[in-house]
């Protein structure tokens, strides 16, 4: 299996960075600019050689590679550090006083359309 890696490259000019962001974006890269002549990539599922032939075909050249550890790349990808709820808004036991909850003794049938 393939290791996960996240290759940052650094370019001429930032007309050749924006052309290699935007080949990799549409081929499904998932590329990000740090600076206007500097990018990275994560390589997960993707060919390695297509992207490294893109980035070269730029006038890109490789700074740093990386592996990934799995599970950084699924709380980076969901952004779940990112989400911050406090705890006093998240209790199920809230309910506003106007809603009426039916109990489960009084749904008899479920309608899609209702």
């Amino acid at each position: 299996m393939n290791m996960p890696m996240a290759i940052l490259f650094d370019f001429e000019d930032s007309t050749s960075a924006d052309q290699a962001f935007s080949l990799l974006q549409e081929l499904g890269y998932d590329p990000m600019l740090h600076h206007p002549t500097r990018l990275h990539i994560h390589v997960v599922g993707e060919d390695l050689t297509s992207a490294l032939e893109i980035v070269q075909a730029h006038g890109g050249t490789l700074v740093e590679q990386s592996e990934i550890e799995e599970d950084m790349i699924a709380s980076t990808a969901y952004g779940l550090d990112a989400i911050s709820i406090p705890a006093h808004l998240v209790n199920e036991d809230l309910v506003d006083e106007n809603e009426d909850i039916p109990g489960i003794g009084d749904v008899s049938s479920f309608l899609a359309r209702e």
